[in-house]
């Protein structure tokens, strides 16, 4: 049998879990795996969704996973309509497997399956490269912006000419003065709490503010607790603002793990209504100030709302000059093809698809 001839089969934790996780410890490390098994294994059992077979593909070749391709279910509002999408992550091949064309096979298995996958995220350039290959289409990068808040940290970690330091470090100082004595203002205002799990009696709040996005995710408790609160390992905090008795917004957000090199905080998820930016400003506020206060480089936040980017921009964040590369399939008679290009009417944010959820590291 060629490489090309082994069986792309539905992943069944009880039949190829421990297959699965020897060769993906072989291919990212013991310590990596053993935090991934723990994800993969809540989708399996508790993520919402997860009724919605498969979960995974993998390609096997005798009792080894030679290969594997995950999806992870969601809904989506488009246009006011509920609708059923997936989002493919979780690509990888086994060394030993490199140059058969078997990363293309399986996410060529994936795009036959004719489901609106509208992201799939996060992605390395070559993992682009073979679901573009296979069909997947390219959609326009998406912008994160940060705010520096150690800017001698921030400058030295990029090897700048001694001018050119100096001088980065001089503006991203000036900068970090005016944006937290803005955000230490906003903060001080009545209406935003931290929150240990999202309540389900709010999914109607939610809800009520998403037809003023043309297309985005369905954010409930049972999502946001599953996908952030409930994580095993990742110390997402949840905050929530309120207007009166009524809740107006929420936000999700994380330090740098211990381990992380850059010790960049970043928002993974936000709702407001559309163009609300004072419940947003007082959300990203909250997280300026205690990023500060833990010693964080930077904060990042990602998104696709130009009205957001200018809020973004009054705080002081900035364009970060890394791009993230996306791909979208099965969109025609679901959306029109100019959002592949034209981002504005979605609301998009880190955390979708799988961004963060592995190692943090985004």
């Amino acid at each position: 049998m060629s490489r090309r001839d082994l069986p792309i089969v539905p992943y069944r934790p009880e039949v190829h879990a421990e297959a699965l996780f020897a060769f993906v410890a072989k291919v990212l490390g013991a310590e990596v795996c053993a935090k991934r098994r723990q994800v993969i294994e809540t989708m399996h059992t508790t993520m919402p969704g997860r009724d919605r077979f498969p979960l995974r593909h993998v390609i096997v070749d005798g009792d080894r996973v030679a290969g594997t391709l995950g999806y992870m279910p969601a809904d989506f509002w488009i246009r006011g309509k509920r609708t059923a999408v997936r989002f493919t992550h979780d690509l990888l091949v086994d060394p030993d497997y490199r140059g058969g064309g078997l990363g293309r096979l399986i996410v060529e298995n994936a795009f036959a399956l004719g489901d609106f996958f509208p992201g799939g995220m996060w992605m390395t350039d070559p993992c682009r490269k073979i679901h573009v290959d296979a069909g997947f289409q390219d959609a326009a990068p998406l912008v994160t912006y940060s705010l520096v808040l150690d800017p001698a940290s921030f400058v030295a970690r990029r090897g700048m000419p001694l001018f050119k330091a100096a001088a980065g470090r001089a503006a991203l100082t000036a900068n970090r003065a005016v944006a937290l004595r803005r955000a230490r203002r906003a903060a001080s205002r009545d209406g935003v709490q931290e929150i240990l799990r999202f309540d389900a009696n709010t999914d109607a709040a939610w809800e009520k503010l998403v037809p003023g996005y043309e297309i985005t995710r369905v954010r409930d408790a049972a999502y946001l607790n599953w996908k952030y609160l409930a994580h095993p390992w990742l110390p997402y905090r949840g905050l929530l603002a309120t207007k009166g008795p009524d809740p107006t917004g929420y936000l999700v957000w994380r330090l740098a793990p211990d381990h992380a090199a850059e010790k960049r905080a970043v928002v993974t998820d936000f709702l407001t209504a559309r163009s609300d930016a004072d419940t947003l400003r007082r959300l990203l506020a909250r997280v300026v100030v205690e990023a500060a206060a833990a010693g964080m480089e930077s904060v990042s936040v990602l998104t696709t709302q130009p009205w957001a980017v200018g809020l973004l921009r009054s705080m002081g964040f900035l364009p970060r000059e890394a791009r993230n590369t996306w791909v979208v399939a099965g969109w025609q008679n679901v959306i029109p093809g100019e959002w592949l290009q034209d981002t504005s009417p979605w609301h998009v944010c880190m955390g979708d698809s799988d961004g963060d959820i592995w190692t943090g590291s985004n």
